[in-house]
């Protein structure tokens, strides 16, 4: 046991990061929880719908928030606005 535990400590900190460590940062992506146009993050091949998601699309008299709850997104850390934004905005069906 002791051995187990002397080796644990010589893994390189590098090897032992999980995926979510891999992420991007909201700063460095210049993220932010409004639009750029038409482009919203919850129309992003990254982006990662919460639990909370209504179908039915647009929300009569409110935003969308109202509609889809927050998310996640595969490249950047943190929850993430369906109607949010950053550089890494890439189209759901882009060829």
């Amino acid at each position: 046991m002791a051995l187990f535990s002397a080796a644990a400590g010589l893994i390189p900190p590098m090897l032992a990061s999980t995926a979510a460590d891999a992420k991007a940062s909201k700063a460095a992506v210049h993220y932010r929880d409004y639009p750029k146009g038409m482009q919203m993050c919850h129309m992003c091949k990254f982006y990662i719908a919460g639990s909370g998601r209504r179908s039915g699309g647009m929300c009569m008299g409110g935003s969308m928030m109202g509609m889809m709850g927050a998310g996640a997104c595969q490249v950047v850390e943190g929850r993430i606005s369906p109607m949010g934004w950053c550089d890494l905005y890439a189209p759901r069906n882009a060829p």
